[in-house]
């Protein structure tokens, strides 16, 4: 018969996996360590028990047999001690030990003690562990002398019973005390665990209860300091930093929605105007042509800028720049600032680490800002200044400057001042922002400040030792 069904079938059974939750395996992990340290306490008691009982019973026999020689050579006093006597052996003997005397023709001429036990004849050994009869006993023999002359020998031995009986009693008070202190680890260790973990359990639920549209939840801290309180501290932070960057992510889909939405209707406006008109009038084709180049063009560049920001980090290519040459080919290039009087003020020959790309993008924009409200044939300062172990770009204009509330405002996403709303000055409030995080970049600062009585100021710091890495 086939077992090839009995092979598969059994190859179908799947025995459940035991998942074990954090209170279970520190409980766990407590009564290991609790039964490892109990083990080897009760390893030692017990041993170091058996040591001192067969050291006390080698003494008493040791002591008993001492007793007896010297109380043979008390009775001697100078003559000859008849080892026939039946009375030779008057003494006691403890229980548990066995006194035996022999002639020197191996005849057993008194016994006292253990009368079951039959010794074996030996001059001189132990005290040392022998087995007689089955039974484990410490013996030992000495010499019977006189006048130089051996006469005798006697034998003794101490069963090892109460030895064996006392390592029994201590054996079952040692199993019964493991067993109690792991039923008192495991109940004690589990409620212990479970009380202290209530926070990570509190943690947990919050955590499976948090959405996209309740991120302003907060857990509650016990005040206690310890590392669950810094758990619950650190992931308050979290959701704050997460509620912030879903709210600046939120507007940030809005700003560009609304940004785009602006061309995209201009464009259809121009489309419907060319599918009625666009036939019969060149003048309608060329214009509503002019006019959504013009519309694909800013909205070409929002979505650059839109890329640009949208990036985790921007990969930076470091090399040595003379940075008063790169101002002066940065501005060489914009030709809006022909309707400008352009001032230069820079410290020559300062050198620094950065990636000449961005920092021409990042002067640029800074510019750009400028001639957007500074009027026809204003004044735009550009300084460049060395302090310490940094340098400062300076970018003044004498435009009407920032409301002071928006002073913290224009290097956010899409805000632009209220003046700059309307469409007749170009821009999607992106640059400054661009601007930042190319600074940041770098290791170093932005901000813009009021000039009186009025005009504005960009300052931007750059450290010397540009050694970023991104």
């Amino acid at each position: 018969m086939s077992c090839a069904p009995k092979t598969k079938l059994i190859g179908k059974l799947r025995f459940p996996q035991i998942k074990w939750g954090l209170a279970w395996k520190i409980t766990l992990w407590y009564i290991l360590l609790l039964l490892l340290t109990v083990l080897i306490l009760s390893t030692i008691t017990y041993w170091g028990n058996s040591q001192d009982l067969h050291k006390e019973k080698q003494q008493v026999l040791e002591s008993t047999v001492t007793r007896v020689l010297g109380s043979l050579d008390d009775q001697m006093e100078g003559q000859a001690v008849n080892i026939h006597d039946p009375e030779v052996l008057n003494d006691d003997v403890p229980k548990g030990v066995t006194i035996q005397l022999t002639s020197l023709q191996g005849n057993v001429l008194q016994k006292k003690g253990n009368v079951n036990v039959l010794l074996p004849i030996e001059q001189q050994t132990g005290p040392e562990i022998r087995n007689f009869n089955g039974k484990d006993v410490y013996y030992m023999a000495r010499p019977i002398m006189f006048g130089g002359k051996q006469i005798g020998t006697l034998q003794g031995a101490a069963d090892l019973e109460d030895i064996e009986l006392a390592q029994t009693v201590l054996l079952r008070q040692l199993l019964w005390l493991g067993g109690s202190a792991s039923l008192l680890a495991s109940i004690g260790g589990l409620i212990l665990s479970r009380k202290v973990l209530a926070p990570l359990e509190e943690l947990n639920r919050e955590i499976s209860l948090l959405t996209a549209n309740d991120l302003n939840r907060r857990l509650s801290l016990r005040g206690n300091k310890d590392e669950l309180d810094l758990i619950g501290q650190n992931f308050n932070h979290m959701l704050q930093r997460l509620e912030t960057s879903f709210q600046q992510q939120k507007q940030f889909v809005a700003d560009a929605s609304h940004e785009l939405r602006t061309p995209l209707m201009v464009i259809r406006g121009h489309a419907d105007i060319l599918q009625r008109w666009g036939a019969e009038d060149p003048a309608v084709v060329r214009d509503s042509a002019t006019a959504m180049v013009e519309e694909t063009k800013m909205m070409t560049k929002l979505v650059e800028n839109l890329l640009t920001l949208a990036r985790e980090e921007l990969h930076l290519t470091l090399v040595s720049l003379n940075l008063s040459e790169l101002i002066i080919e940065s501005a060489r290039g914009l030709p809006f600032l022909c309707s400008f009087v352009v001032k230069y003020d820079l410290l020559p020959d300062i050198e620094l680490k950065g990636d000449a790309l961005y920092l021409k993008q990042l002067i640029r924009i800074i510019l750009e800002n400028a001639g957007k409200y500074v009027p026809s044939g204003g004044i735009i300062r550009i300084f460049l200044q060395k302090a310490e172990d940094k340098v400062r770009i300076i970018i003044e204009d004498n435009g009407p400057g920032f409301p002071p509330d928006a002073l913290e405002l224009i290097f956010d996403r899409f805000y632009r001042v209220d003046e700059a709303r309307s469409r007749k000055i170009p821009g999607h409030g992106l640059g400054l922002s661009i601007a930042k995080r190319i600074v940041h970049a770098h290791g170093g600062g932005i901000w813009a400040e009021n000039l009186e009585p009025h005009g504005a100021r960009f300052c931007i710091e750059l450290p010397c030792n540009n050694v970023i890495e991104v």
